[in-house]
């Protein structure tokens, strides 16, 4: 399994005009997509993928999250959403669903920004 590590999983809060002030999560790496498009801002794909499959742990993603949020409400920065971002396309990562299960608790909304490329697939 290719591991990120933990502490580039996670950036924020930061403010944003679609779903406010959120914390931005990143379980996947920079050209990790199903498409190569011109304008992407992490550049273009060396190599398309469409093979799901596991990028983290989701409990390390969990601890990692949770720890940023306690922070931000200690700090009196309120989220209003978990993003998971995209440096890769998120449906690529075969652990979502489980991830933003184990999210859920926190109260926070859940947005995914996704290129919608395998959102046929029963299992996305």
């Amino acid at each position: 399994m290719e591991s990120l590590d933990t502490h580039h999983m996670t950036s924020g809060p930061v403010s944003s005009r679609r779903v406010g002030r959120n914390l931005r999560i990143n379980t996947v790496p920079a050209q990790v997509c199903t498409y190569s498009c011109l304008d992407c801002q992490a550049g273009r794909t060396p190599r398309q993928n469409v093979g799901r499959r596991e990028f983290c742990h989701p409990k390390d993603l969990l601890q990692e999250v949770s720890i940023k949020t306690e922070a931000a409400q200690e700090a009196g920065v309120p989220i209003d959403a978990l993003t998971f971002v995209p440096d890769g396309e998120p449906t690529l990562d075969i652990q979502l669903g489980r991830e933003i299960e184990l999210l859920r608790p926190l109260g926070s909304k859940i947005a995914v920004k996704t290129n919608a490329s395998l959102l046929w697939l029963p299992e996305v």
